[in-house]
């Protein structure tokens, strides 16, 4: 499945790491065409993030990414906290019956928000972070989030995909995600027909997509 739009009205390229809660802060990320990055900044409740998308003046101009977030939601036992992270991005709901939120791996969080501008005709799209760093051959053997796995990360960025604009100084874990969902985007708006990337399935009626690995087989490892 492809998706389609203007490419000639796209110069922008967003990507947005949604935190779980308002306590953890929300990345957002906007590189140009040659993945220089215009801007980092972020978000902590959805009014910081709906302030955000109303005075972005490029919204219909731009491919906005944002992050699928899990479900906070405590379970009722311990495997069941340790199996839901690795339960398939799949719809199981004819499969399994939806008991206490087992089904529910991902949060409804800013669910309203993206279908709002997605209505107004903005292309806005969800996207798997794991597993973006996994297509991306950005997935290192760290802790996810920890200071390692950030330096690694950030440093895999630069040489990679030679971003300009980043600083010197370790980025938040935040910001660092939220390059990765701008990345995306462009690797969307640079495919033809869906070649690069295929939609796996939606939640609330976006369209989750995933970045196919074979596209960036000709690219060198960041790190030997």
């Amino acid at each position: 499945m492809s998706l389609n739009f203007n490419k000639n009205l796209k110069h922008t390229f967003v990507g947005i790491s949604l935190a779980s809660n308002s306590g953890n802060e929300t990345g957002i990320a906007i590189l140009d065409k040659d993945l220089k990055i215009i801007s980092l900044d972020k978000a902590f409740t959805m009014n910081d993030l709906s302030f955000f998308f109303d005075n972005f003046v490029s919204k219909k101009n731009s491919i906005i990414m944002v992050s699928m977030t899990e479900d906070a939601t405590m379970l009722n036992s311990k495997w069941k906290v340790l199996a839901k992270k690795f339960q398939m991005l799949q719809p199981y709901e004819d499969n399994f019956p939806n008991r206490q939120n087992w089904l529910l791996k991902y949060s409804p969080r800013a669910t309203d928000l993206i279908s709002k501008y997605k209505n107004e005709g903005i292309d806005i799209f969800r996207f798997d972070i794991i597993d973006l760093k996994k297509s991306l051959g950005l997935y290192g053997t760290y802790k996810h989030r920890s200071p390692a796995d950030c330096k690694y990360l950030q440093s895999a960025l630069k040489i990679k995909f030679k971003l300009e604009g980043i600083v010197n100084n370790m980025l938040p874990a935040s910001q660092l995600e939220a390059i990765l969902g701008a990345i995306f985007a462009k690797e969307i708006y640079d495919g033809t027909c869906g070649k690069n990337y295929e939609v796996l399935t939606s939640f609330k009626n976006v369209e989750i997509l995933k970045l196919k690995e074979t596209h960036f087989n000709d690219i060198e490892p960041c790190c030997k």
